[in-house]
């Protein structure tokens, strides 16, 4: 009797012990919770705490890999992290100091893969990384010491066959069938980070205009990275908007945003973008021909508004007296086709520090050409072209297949980053710009084969999906 009694009241624990963990799993993933992410990233950003900031934050992902058997939830704590460190400049020394802590964090991470453990398996846009990661490792080969691939340890390992890895486990994430919608719930992450980036842009002007900045970044923020983020955020609002229409306002204000940056990248290649975004906003609703004059008035709007703003920063970006000014990226493009000529095979490595901006990379950053196609012409040669342009024509061919809504809005995602890699160093980040990529093509997969599901259960007769 007793013993039946003990057993009972286990049962009860353990019945309370998944009932606590099932009701906090939720509320990590609710938006309340989002919300209350977002007004703290916004908070910390406005009273110049981001160290502060990026401690918290790393030990709320910390708990959230102990307690979530999904990985969703740590998403948009993930980004807002990436998105508002980004201001801290130069931070190498300054972060460093927190390397004791790693093993903790490492810990977490896993105990959530091997507990939460899901079947790995491969998907189509494996092969491209796989290409890429071998151009990487193959580039500039034997002309390397090892101290300085442990240096480059980062970059080397974090493109190559580090995000290998890293697919094959968000791969695994984002298989699993869930009970909300993840579409909606992806979009509206991505959509909150676009918020914060307004807010970083905003409060960075308003720090410069009256006079109380301390950011060593002469428009309040990293201008380029910050728009970086925002070309990927930015048509996920338009997808939110085909159920709530006033979310496509914050496309508009992250456009906006990006205009008063002082961002060449930003306001030239961003502006490409929200053009596409228009089109695509159009399309999503049926009334096409008034979508089309709201698109043509908030065009005319931002031109008066905000025109001679731009102008007057890409004349200050472009002239210095009255000469134009052509910058370091000019001189790297002939010193990539200098490098590929030096070895046309495998180019010369993306550690590679005799180009003009292996003098000013910051510590623990690799000598970035800012620019994609020469960093992969110069540092890659032939293997790299054709690792690149195979992985990149995967990319749109799965965009591509079978569009919806949905795809086309991961689709112009990918055109934002891929747009400002040409002028940035964009997908050669590791973290958090080129696993991002990875996962917007996760997505792909995955509804493709969802549509394979759905056909399937419609050929037995099982009802829609």
């Amino acid at each position: 009797m007793e013993a039946n009694s003990l057993a009972m009241i286990e049962r009860m624990n353990e019945r309370g012990c998944k009932s606590w963990i099932t009701t906090l799993r939720t509320y990590f993933n609710s938006y309340l919770f989002y919300a209350i992410e977002l007004v703290a990233a916004c908070l910390l950003v406005a009273f110049n705490m981001e160290v502060m900031g990026a401690v918290f934050f790393v030990g709320l992902l910390a708990i959230m890999m102990l307690v979530c058997d999904d990985a969703v939830p740590m998403m948009l704590p993930f980004l807002l992290l990436c998105t508002f460190t980004t201001n801290c400049y130069n931070s190498f020394n300054t972060f460093i100091k927190f390397v004791p802590f790693a093993p903790l964090v490492v810990m977490c991470v896993i105990y959530h893969y091997v507990v939460y453990a899901k079947p790995v398996r491969c998907g189509k846009s494996f092969i491209g990384i796989a290409a890429v990661a071998i151009a990487i490792c193959l580039g500039g080969i034997g002309t390397f010491t090892l101290e300085a691939y442990v240096k480059g340890i980062y970059y080397i390992f974090g493109l190559g066959l580090g995000m290998m890895i890293a697919y094959l486990f968000m791969k695994a994430e984002y298989a699993p069938w869930r009970r909300y919608d993840l579409r909606e719930r992806f979009a509206m992450i991505m959509s909150l980070v676009g918020v914060l980036c307004i807010e970083m842009v905003l409060i960075g002007r308003l720090h410069i205009y009256i006079g109380v900045s301390d950011s060593i970044y002469q428009h309040g923020v990293s201008r380029n990275n910050i728009c970086t983020v925002m070309m990927f955020a930015m048509p996920f609002p338009l997808y939110l908007s085909r159920k709530k229409p006033w979310w496509a306002i914050i496309s508009v204000f992250m456009m906006a945003a990006m205009s008063i940056t002082a961002s060449r990248s930003g306001v030239i290649l961003g502006g490409a973008e929200f053009c596409v975004c228009c089109v695509y906003w159009i399309f999503c609703g049926e009334n096409k021909l008034k979508r089309f004059y709201i698109c043509l008035i908030v065009g005319v709007i931002g031109v008066l508004s905000l025109g001679w703003i731009v102008i007057d920063l890409l004349i200050d970006r472009f002239f210095e007296n009255d000469t134009v000014v052509l910058g370091d990226r000019y001189s790297m493009f002939f010193q990539a086709i200098d490098n590929f000529l030096e070895n046309p095979l495998v180019g010369t490595g993306i550690l590679d520090d005799d180009i003009t901006y292996g003098a000013y990379n910051k510590k623990g950053t690799m000598p970035w050409y800012h620019m994609m196609i020469p960093q992969i012409v110069g540092s890659m040669g032939l293997v790299g072209v054709l690792a690149y342009t195979f992985q990149s024509v995967g990319r749109f061919k799965m965009a591509l297949k079978n569009p919806d809504f949905w795809s086309l809005c991961l689709g112009i995602s990918y055109l934002g980053i891929l747009l400002m890699s040409q002028l940035n160093p964009g997908e050669f980040v590791p973290l958090p710009y080129e696993l991002l990529t990875v996962v917007l093509f996760i997505l792909q997969e995955r509804r493709l084969e969802n549509e394979r599901f759905a056909l399937w259960e419609r050929t037995l007769g099982a009802g829609e999906y």
